[in-house]
């Protein structure tokens, strides 16, 4: 017969090994909680194919923070919907630094071209914007313009018989060409390619006058074509004689488009803020910045809250383009 004593005893020992059980695991937690980060391999994802400069640039950023951290820190291509795969991925990733986002200025003219994004910009947390990417406007060699001004005035005398190259419908440089009609009065026709370098032979042959591109890519082609604008915050180094577009009397299609990094919105304000210091850090190097200048960009590597600054202007600037050439993705 069991005594009441006994049972008493064992319930008391049962009790106290839950509660051993529970502060393990509470120790655990917190162990957990203070490990430094990152204390495992990290993730940055972007929205395009592999290989392309988004992906050079990426993996550029991704070594010097794996020197940095100890840990890997893997790239993970994941492209289609025009970027919205890759972002709305990690908006919906754990809040926890160990998934970033590298991206390009579509995640925001998306927002503007459709009705249909997945995603929200309450679930990003911006880290920095990476580069600024020059969007340049090239001309066939053989045009007779060689200033904007001398564009927009062939245009004018030629009404509907000029066209534009773009890298795409709702493209950066869609937006920027059909800013340009709106803003000089223009009716210079919009022609779409599936890439820069898809519209390139026709630029160069004549069957389009002008085309828009990546500064990168485009730059190399002359003097088969010739460089008429940028679309910059200032002139490039590497091209001191190309206006920008806002040197040249259009400031409203002054868009240049940019790379930058993000995390899921809700990370632990000490992880951003390393992620912030980290880029930062990393974009200042010598040996960083020639690489992005070699790849046609222009190195910025700014705070998470400038980067927000930029984000809300190109919201404006880009949807007032958008919305006064009735320019839609759907």
């Amino acid at each position: 017969m069991t005594h009441a004593s006994d049972v008493l005893t064992k319930a008391r020992c049962r009790g106290l090994v839950l509660a051993a059980c529970g502060w393990l695991a509470l120790a655990g937690t917190a162990m957990a909680q203070d490990a430094p980060f990152p204390s495992k391999p990290t993730r940055i994802v972007i929205p395009t194919a592999p290989g392309g400069n988004l992906d050079l640039m990426t993996r550029l950023v991704a070594e010097k923070l794996q020197a940095a951290w100890g840990q890997p820190v893997l790239v993970e291509a994941k492209p289609g919907a025009n970027t919205m795969l890759a972002t709305t991925a990690v908006a919906k990733s754990p809040a926890d630094g160990y998934t970033a986002l590298s991206t390009i200025s579509g995640l925001v003219q998306n927002l503007v071209l459709r009705s249909d994004v997945p995603y929200k910009l309450s679930e990003l947390t911006p880290v920095s914007m990476v580069a600024s990417f020059p969007i340049v406007l090239a001309a066939n060699a053989n045009l007779p313009a060689n200033t904007l001004g001398e564009v927009v005035k062939a245009a004018k005398e030629a009404p509907g018989k000029m066209s534009f190259g773009s890298y795409g419908v709702g493209s950066g440089g869609h937006i920027i060409g059909e800013g340009l009609n709106k803003l000089a009065g223009t009716d210079i026709r919009h022609v779409p390619y599936k890439g820069e370098a898809a519209e390139l032979p026709d630029l160069i042959s004549g069957q389009i006058q002008l085309g828009y591109g990546s500064v990168g890519f485009f730059a190399r082609q002359v003097p088969k074509i010739k460089l008429i604008a940028v679309a910059s915050p200032q002139r490039l180094k590497d091209f001191p004689d190309v206006p920008t577009f806002a040197e040249a009397g259009y400031a409203d299609v002054n868009l240049p488009g940019w790379g930058g990094m993000f995390l899921p919105a809700g990370t632990p304000q000490p992880i951003v803020d390393k992620w912030v210091s980290e880029v930062r850090r990393i974009v200042a190097m010598p040996d960083v910045q020639k690489r992005i200048l070699e790849m046609g960009f222009v190195p910025v590597g700014n705070s998470g809250a400038e980067f927000a600054k930029d984000i809300a202007a190109d919201l404006q600037k880009w949807g007032t383009v958008v919305r006064a050439n009735n320019i839609k993705l759907e």
